[in-house]
């Protein structure tokens, strides 16, 4: 799966030149062949349904062949549907595209517009999720999660095993730099040859390996906010609090021995630390809307958001994960957000522009009087 940061996010957030499109669709992470030609069909009629709407609106065929080439390219890429996530999110724009593999589920839906809709993919800036680092001589594992999901990361800069840095055979040097599983010839006797077990190694040899992991995690989340957990033995856990400098390490771990849990086992343990600081956060946010709705300053609504999110006023938008852009029943649905004034249309405006004015988008489970959206305002 991949992480989209707040920096890629903010790529999304302005309008430009030229037709926007925003393409969603559920795949499947786990499956075999079957699955990803099912996958790869939907995909297929998802830009058919597009193609159709923008020639109906009125765009020269030449034009819509080189806005979509990027998802044709994908969609012929038989390789890119056996490594896929939940669900996969396509931004494109005129020479110019991002995709994403994402753990969540996403609808079967396509928009056109001047802009891009980021109503999907927008509980992924949610505190619901978290990445989950498993600390193992045997099988390090970098996993980004939700509530209801987990799966792996690809990391190819973090070694997923001891030996992958401590090689069993050659000469007995600790002082020889070699290219390591990062790609980078260790320094200062950061890789070793003669390690024989990774049963029986020296505290120091632990040291140097966890370190090398630190680096490719915080290589892998630079730019990002997203909380990391971590799983090991205590002692395990205790040296790579000492060698992390990745920011948003959370002070509760999963203290057992993860080579002895699933995803699954990761995913419920982690919730569990997850969970009741987010319940903390929401009440607090809550509390703060409250507080100024009192004052008669809070926005509620998604007329009102919209328009303190325009000025720049809003600091928090309060959001609910579901709701809008849920896609057709039937097949694919092709949507153009703001053309008849629709709430989700302007909801997703409103997220556009508090991200481009710098405030923050949080998710809850609902929000005062079933309001489709709310806002900490900054004045």
């Amino acid at each position: 799966m991949d992480l989209m940061t707040r920096a890629e996010f903010e790529q999304l957030v302005g309008d430009g030149e030229g037709t926007r499109v925003s393409l969603f669709a559920p795949t499947h992470r786990v499956g075999g062949p079957k699955e990803a030609d099912a996958d790869r069909l939907r995909w297929k009629n998802l830009l058919a349904a597009v193609e159709g709407a923008l020639l109906e609106d009125g765009h020269e065929r030449r034009d819509v062949e080189q806005l979509l080439a990027p998802a044709r390219e994908l969609h012929g890429d038989g390789m890119a549907w056996s490594h896929m996530g939940d669900g996969l999110a396509m931004y494109l724009a005129p020479g110019w595209s991002a995709t994403y593999r994402v753990p969540l589920e996403l609808p079967e839906l396509a928009a056109v517009g001047p802009g891009f809709v980021l109503g999907p993919v927008l509980p992924l800036l949610s505190d619901q999720n978290y990445v989950v680092l498993t600390l193992s001589q045997k099988h390090v594992r970098v996993l980004r999660g939700s509530r209801d999901r987990i799966g792996e990361l690809d990391v190819p800069a973090v070694p997923e095993a001891f030996g992958d840095v401590f090689e069993a055979d050659g000469p007995q040097s600790d002082s020889v730099p070699r290219p390591n599983a990062s790609g980078r010839a260790s320094q200062g006797g950061a890789v070793y040859y003669g390690a024989s077990s990774t049963d029986n190694v020296h505290k120091e040899d632990v040291v140097e390996f966890f370190r090398e992991v630190s680096r490719g995690v915080e290589e892998h989340l630079a730019g990002r906010s997203i909380p990391m957990i971590l799983a090991g033995l205590p002692e395990w856990v205790a040296v790579y609090r000492e060698l992390n400098s990745y920011p948003h390490l959370v002070d509760a771990a999963i203290e057992h021995n993860p080579d002895a849990m699933s995803a699954e086992d990761l995913r419920a343990a982690a919730w569990e630390l997850v969970e009741k600081r987010l319940e903390q956060d929401g009440a607090r946010l809550l509390d703060r809307f409250h507080e100024q709705r009192a004052r008669g300053t809070g926005a509620a609504g998604a007329e009102a958001v919209a328009t303190a999110a325009e000025e720049g006023r809003v600091d928090t938008l309060l959001m609910t994960a579901d709701g809008c852009y849920t896609g057709g029943l039937d097949g694919p649905e092709v949507v153009r957000p703001l053309r008849d004034g629709d709430v989700c249309g302007v909801v997703d405006s409103a997220a556009r522009a508090t991200l481009r004015n710098g405030g923050a988008v949080r998710m809850l489970e609902e929000l005062p009087d079933g309001a489709p959206v709310a806002a900490v305002l900054r004045y």
